[in-house]
């Protein structure tokens, strides 16, 4: 009797849960968490905070790359040359205008998740947002001795950088994390359903983070076991974002550029701010109003049983790379 499988399913996904490969699963995560602690450790050593600024970002772009090193690996080993592209999220789109919708949708929904929870930290009293005079932003310039650069000119830059930021400067950085979470690990997990492969790959991308965290990445002013817990949540949430993009579209690159600008968007609400600091545990995308966003958005998809595959073009998918295709 031929098994059905599963309208959530990728080309690439295992057709049932008895075929779930949980042994490369576990040392995918195995790989990943110990080279995320490998590249980071010599951070904990450096008691210079200037040579510690200055290490931090090569540090955190290596780290970054470290899943799409390991699900590489995995899919060497494991996959035959001409399935590897696809294993790892690269496939040719073949309705080009709806792919194209669907990066649309990755760059504008991290920057209204970001602008949406201003309001909402506000009603709750723990924002203050300055509109009129942008007094926080023209006192964090005046900090950095830029005091004779117009606001108007300064926030037109800003919307240039976070466009530059989303779709070229940060885009290869994000995609070295989505080729191993959502190109490779969600495909995989598909069988038990959308909602635990959000849940498990949320929770595994969330504490992936923790040797970035625990040195004050995204949340300083939080204790460190409390600021792992806040960056799981946040991994989670947004996760079902990035997963929808990716089904959606059997493509990494959405989800890529869904993360592209989830980094490019980090410090939005500093634009708007009445001061010159504000709390990024409740304001922005990765604070709790911002979450309270993203769910709505997620319960949104589940809902509406948006969390299925693009149709899939009769030509083999896994033909996407060149030397693949060649050796077919």
């Amino acid at each position: 009797m031929s098994h059905v499988p599963a309208p959530h399913l990728l080309p690439s996904s295992p057709q049932t849960r008895a075929d779930i490969p949980w042994r490369q699963i576990i040392w995918f995560i195995v790989l990943t968490f110990g080279l995320a602690w490998l590249v980071t450790l010599p951070l904990y050593f450096i008691n210079d905070p200037a040579l510690f600024r200055t290490l931090y970002l090569p540090v955190a772009l290596v780290m970054m790359g470290t899943p799409a090193l390991v699900s590489w690996l995995i899919v060497r080993k494991h996959r035959p040359k001409g399935q590897r592209a696809a294993a790892l999220g690269f496939t040719r789109p073949r309705r080009v205008p709806r792919f194209l919708g669907y990066l649309v949708f990755a760059f504008i929904i991290p920057i209204a998740i970001g602008l949406l929870s201003m309001p909402i930290a506000s009603a709750f009293g723990v924002y203050e947002a300055d509109l009129e005079n942008f007094s926080g932003l023209q006192q964090t310039l005046a900090s950095a001795g830029a005091t004779g650069v117009p606001i108007e000119l300064f926030l037109v830059g800003q919307v240039i950088n976070i466009v530059l930021a989303s779709w070229f400067i940060n885009l290869l950085p994000a995609l070295g994390e989505e080729i191993g979470w959502r190109g490779w690990l969600t495909p995989q997990l598909l069988p038990l359903g959308v909602i635990p492969t959000i849940l498990i790959t949320g929770l595994i991308w969330g504490l992936w983070h923790t040797p970035l965290i625990l040195l004050g990445h995204n949340y300083p002013h939080l204790p460190g076991w409390l600021a792992v817990i806040f960056m799981v949540i946040f991994c989670t949430l947004l996760g079902g974002v990035l997963a929808w993009l990716s089904i959606r579209t059997n493509s990494v690159w959405p989800a890529a550029l869904g993360h592209s600008t989830i980094n490019a968007t980090a410090a939005l609400p500093l634009l708007f701010s009445a001061s010159p600091t504000y709390d990024t545990a409740h304001v922005g995308i990765g604070g709790t109003t911002g979450w309270i966003v993203a769910a709505v958005i997620v319960a949104i998809l589940l809902v509406t049983k948006s969390f299925k595959p693009a149709p899939q073009p009769e030509l083999d998918a896994a033909a996407a790379w060149p030397s693949d295709y060649s050796t077919r």
